[in-house]
């Protein structure tokens, strides 16, 4: 069982985009400031195809290696959303048979994301406004301190220290993972955007209804690069601790997570009519 970045990662790491903003050193105003833009992220993220490299070792009661697997997945866009097709696993190549499968997978995908296009216009608008919602808390959630100066992607970047605010009462139910974490944050100075993070978990975190659940001192970062000199896009991720799954299994991992090949992508017309034209 793999729990991926994505579950804990977008609540802290997501990656701003937004105009030059005159400088301050009052912490809390430069998280406001850089997470009252996160939605241009998604939108620039959905103009790029990339590689995406996952190596998973699984590990003992002790943390010795008993196993490593890794999977390489292209990234692409079908009707304005991420597709993950699997191309390598353990570092092979798929043979006949599993490649066939991941584009029976790819097109059934196609099949499904062509119908009803308002109604997955109107499911997206509400997820972005969920994640509107939680990520407004962020800098409430937390008493937030300046902790000096980096350079990330060669270019100056504030480092901030985050630590649970006593007391908060989160507003939604996504947000209640922030009053069990700690951390830091690096945002670029130029343009108030967050560009790494680094966060342990302090206290239990449970998802859906109780059948995953993260155990203390989970820890995990996650880092993005510069693209074309003007967008942030994904570098490298990793996370390592313990999570129990439906109360019996308990799983000990350590997952890195890197991205590259981005290449700018102009429309997903070519996807479909590649897929129509394999099923013929």
């Amino acid at each position: 069982m793999t729990i991926r970045l994505s579950i804990l990662v977008p609540l802290l790491a997501i990656p701003l985009l937004g105009q030059v903003t005159e400088p301050t050193t009052d912490a809390g105003a430069i998280v406001r400031r850089a997470f009252s833009r996160q939605e241009d992220f998604f939108d620039q993220a959905r103009n790029y195809t990339y590689l995406r490299h996952e190596e998973e070792k699984k590990l003992n009661s002790k943390g010795k290696v008993t196993a490593t697997e890794t999977a390489d997945h292209e990234i692409t866009i079908l009707y304005g959303e991420p597709y993950r097709k699997l191309v390598r696993k353990n570092g092979r190549d798929l043979d006949a048979k599993q490649a066939r499968k991941e584009q029976e997978k790819m097109d059934s995908e196609i099949a499904k994301r062509s119908k009803d296009p308002e109604k997955r216009r109107r499911q997206a608008e509400k997820e972005r406004a969920e994640r509107r919602k939680t990520l407004s808390e962020v800098a409430e959630a937390f008493d937030w301190s300046l902790a000096g100066e980096e350079s990330i992607a060669g270019r100056p970047a504030l480092v901030l220290r985050a630590s649970p605010k006593p007391g908060y009462k989160p507003k939604s139910a996504e947000a209640k993972v922030f009053t069990k974490m700690s951390g830091r944050i690096w945002i670029d100075k130029a343009e108030t955007r967050m560009v790494r993070a680094d966060a342990v978990v302090n206290d239990t975190i449970s998802f859906g209804w109780f059948l995953v659940r993260i155990k203390p001192g989970f820890h995990f970062t996650f880092e993005l690069t510069r693209m074309d000199d003007q967008v942030w896009l994904p570098r490298e991720g990793r996370l390592k601790g313990e999570a129990k799954v439906g109360g019996l299994r308990t799983y000990r991992m350590e997952i890195a997570t890197s991205y590259s090949g981005y290449r700018r992508f102009q429309s997903d017309s070519r996807i479909v009519e590649t897929s129509a034209a394999n099923q013929q």
